[in-house]
């Protein structure tokens, strides 16, 4: 078990900020419809799963704003991995 820390950003031919958020939403909705845990942040989306499953949940979310009109996107992804696993609740404990 792996975590992702995950924050896309389109970046073209958004007009305003709630163009950009629709794209942003439409990516939040990829990780709600995957069945992995998932936290939402103020500045980026963390999730939960098995190594590949988790990289291609990461690989849809860069994809998805190009099928929705986006010139470019950048997208920022942080992976921690233990041996032996590690979850989000794992990650927290000691600050819940």
């Amino acid at each position: 078990m792996v975590i992702a820390d995950v924050a896309v950003m389109p970046l073209r031919p958004y007009a305003n900020e709630d163009q950009a958020y629709k794209i942003v939403d439409a990516c939040i909705a990829l990780v709600e419809k995957s069945g992995l845990k998932y936290e939402i942040g103020a500045m980026s989306t963390t999730f939960e799963g098995e190594f590949d499953e988790v990289f291609e949940l990461i690989k849809k979310m860069h994809k998805l704003p190009f099928e929705l009109n986006c010139e470019r996107v950048i997208t920022v992804a942080r992976v921690d991995e233990k041996a032996g696993g590690l979850t989000i609740e794992d990650k927290l404990r000691n600050h819940r």
